[in-house]
């Protein structure tokens, strides 16, 4: 089954993230893929979760003080959001 990313950030410096990360390290529907920022004191992490598990995930974070959760999309000049990118270039017709 394919799991679901996320970005996690802290909303602020401190150890809020590295918390969290240490919370949850053995939870069996989560994935911790990577890590930003110095070794101990992430600032940023990215997440995979489980699709049946992700809108509680995302709702558990939503109005947190102290992190930040976005699902994480892929960038690429290939995907939807490379459309806007040429609108300049693109023929009008009146």
């Amino acid at each position: 089954m394919e799991k679901i990313r996320f970005i996690d950030r802290a909303r602020a410096e401190g150890s809020a993230l590295a918390d969290f990360l240490t919370t949850v390290e053995h939870d069996p529907q989560l994935e911790l893929v990577d890590t930003i920022g110095p070794q101990g004191l992430p600032h940023t992490a990215v997440l995979a979760i489980t699709p049946d598990h992700a809108p509680a995930f995302e709702e558990r974070f939503r109005n947190s003080p102290e992190l930040m959760i976005e699902r994480d999309r892929p960038l690429s000049l290939f995907d939807k959001t490379a459309d806007f990118l040429h609108r300049s270039q693109r023929k009008t017709h009146a």
